[in-house]
């Protein structure tokens, strides 16, 4: 096998610092050689040197003008760095150049995100997601993209189609967070949740004198489940704690945890808002209403 396809194995298997070895010595034989430059800039942005990619790139556009993937390969560099105009600006031009991209379409729908148009993020991903279903990154930015838009139920099927596909973890975790959150925004829909309220006057009794270490172990160990994907509208108990003994629901786990966090540090951002529930647990424990 010669080193060019060598090193294109290791990409393959992931082993991209092995890869990046290998065409940082056919560069050396090969300066002017396109397929190199690109490879190795892609390789540079992925390993987080993008700032070590654009000039790579830029002469691989020099040498082959009409390379669509080149520049969209720039475009991403420049994502990484921050800088969202030449981002667009060279997306813009790799779309000019191959209309149907869609890893063009799928990062100018990333970069339309970031600038929050998300009506312009919308149209990329889903004509992104049209010709290449099979992509993680374009059904999680589509899916992002409708509940930016405050279309919940789409959000939620894309969400939940992300799960169930081969995807890198980091993705499926933001996939859950995003139900998580589509969840809250469903429950919250009608006003303060009387049966939040009652978990917590529930968690505040429990926690009163327990010593901090354990109303941290309580806590961290339901952060660390919900990382999993709390189905907060399942009425079923299905959950055991190493913690604490019995079995809860998720709305239980996670209304527990807001109170546990609430003691631990109430700055803290749990991505969910239960206050008017956690001041309505005060005032019935201070009150003794809950007696």
């Amino acid at each position: 096998m010669d080193p060019f396809e060598q090193a294109l194995k290791f990409i393959q298997a992931g082993r991209l610092d092995e890869a990046r070895i290998y065409f940082e010595e056919l560069l050396k034989q090969d300066p002017e050689n396109e397929d190199i430059l690109y490879n190795l800039g892609m390789l540079y942005t992925e390993l987080g040197r993008p700032d070590s990619a654009v000039p790579l790139l830029n002469k691989c556009i020099e040498i082959s003008p009409e390379n669509a993937n080149a520049h969209v390969a720039l475009g991403f560099a420049y994502m990484n760095l921050g800088d969202l105009k030449n981002a667009k600006e060279c997306t813009l031009e790799a779309l000019r150049i191959a209309p149907d991209n869609p890893f063009a379409l799928k990062n100018l729908g990333g970069i339309s995100g970031k600038e929050r148009d998300y009506q312009s993020a919308f149209y990329y991903l889903k004509k992104s997601h049209e010709i290449n279903p099979q992509d993680p990154q374009t059904v999680y930015g589509l899916a992002f993209a409708y509940k930016s838009l405050n279309d919940l139920e789409s959000a939620d099927k894309h969400f939940k189609e992300l799960l169930d596909m081969p995807a890198p973890e980091t993705i499926k975790e933001l996939a859950r967070a995003g139900l998580g959150e589509i969840a809250f925004k469903t429950l919250k829909s009608s006003g303060p949740r009387m049966d939040v309220v009652f978990y917590m006057i529930s968690a505040l009794k429990m926690f009163k004198d327990k010593p901090q270490k354990k109303v941290q172990d309580i806590s961290f160990e339901i952060a660390l489940l919900g990382r999993q994907g709390f189905e907060i509208n399942d009425p079923n108990k299905k959950f055991r704690l190493k913690t604490l003994p019995g079995e809860f629901t998720a709305l239980q786990l996670v209304s527990i945890m807001y109170i546990g966090f609430q003691q631990i540090d109430p700055s803290l951002d749990l991505g969910m808002d239960f206050t008017d529930e956690y001041n309505l647990a005060l005032k019935m424990v201070e009150s003794g209403i809950s007696q």
